[in-house]
């Protein structure tokens, strides 16, 4: 089985990953994991369809930044991909440098442009005068500076993980920098499209949706979908279709199973109303929490409610 994940090793993805594989559920897990690290969201997402790999772990939602787009758009280009669980990492960074050097010194800073944004104030407070550089992960931020000679090094700082400080061999200039202290990044572990875990009672399921085109009031018809079935959005997020300007995908986790006799009935509406429906996966809470479901929203009110009609179109008399 074969695990891509955001690299190098060390990133908040990775660690993500070693999670989740003492936790994903049996069918999903192979003792022989071999975990390949990969420079971008889009190119695993690529090898993933491709059969490259088995499965993938990339961040979805940052409790400060929120969602990470880069994976929402690929995830919502394509339905043949199923996400099968989800992993939640507490986030701290640290500023490390190959030696030790004051910090009114430091000239780069670099960094994923998501770890930045949760450290710019610390940055504008303790090195106001240093330029912050893009890198394709914090732990690619940590290894580039790691290879570089002292001359080049020199006055140049990363923003990673202490694990990526400790592991490239740095030196941690300061630490616990986050503008936010219990700042948290939710990632899924993705397959390709084919079984859904079994419902556990404590359950998130992900969808896309594209709303009719100059359909006044689609947004409110879908929201009033979920409302009348009472099913509970967690997560709700906008992003370009791209085609035109004007033209956006909705990306929703709502509490729930597919399972759930609720949420089968809200996704069969759904699809009536949208011209795209995305089915991502119906998938284990990672903080295990049941949700509160009232008696007419139970599996038994529908299948009563359903057996009622059947009775009721069988005395139907025929044509």
């Amino acid at each position: 089985m074969r695990y891509g994940f955001l690299g190098p090793e060390t990133t908040f993805t990775h660690q993500a990953l070693l999670q989740a594989l003492t936790e994903v559920p049996e069918e999903f897990a192979q003792q022989d994991a071999e975990l390949v690290p990969f420079t971008s969201v889009a190119t695993a997402t690529t090898d993933l369809l491709a059969g490259d790999i088995d499965a993938l772990m990339a961040p979805i939602e940052n409790s400060v930044e929120g969602g990470v787009s880069g994976t929402l758009d690929v995830l919502g280009s394509t339905d043949s991909i199923t996400i099968v669980a989800e992993q939640v990492v507490q986030i701290t960074f640290v500023l490390a440098a190959r030696e030790p050097i004051p910090l009114e010194e430091l000239e780069v800073v670099s960094s994923h442009p998501h770890a930045q944004a949760q450290v710019q104030g610390w940055l504008r407070a303790h090195v106001p005068t240093a330029r912050v550089a893009a890198a394709s992960s914090t732990s690619a931020a940590a290894r580039d500076l790691a290879q570089q000679s002292p001359e080049e090094s020199r006055g140049r700082a990363a923003v990673c993980s202490p694990l990526a400080a400790e592991h490239f061999g740095l030196t941690v200039l300061a630490e616990q920098i986050e503008d936010y202290e219990g700042a948290q990044t939710r990632f899924v572990l993705v397959t390709r499209e084919g079984r859904i875990p079994a419902r556990t009672g404590a359950d998130k399921t992900t969808l896309v949706i594209q709303l009719p085109h100059n359909r006044s009031g689609a947004l409110l018809e879908a929201l009033e979908i979920l409302g009348s079935n009472g099913v509970n959005m967690s997560r709700i997020e906008s992003r370009p279709v791209g085609d035109f300007l004007g033209r956006y995908s909705f990306s929703i986790d709502v509490e729930g199973h597919i399972e759930d006799r609720r949420v089968a009935a809200a996704l069969r509406a759904l699809h009536r109303l949208c011209p795209v429906v995305h089915y991502l996966g119906s998938y284990p809470r990672v903080d295990g929490q049941r949700p509160e479901i009232r008696e007419d929203f139970a599996d038994t009110a529908y299948d009563e409610a359903r057996e009622w009609v059947e009775r009721l179109t069988g005395m139907i008399s025929p044509r």
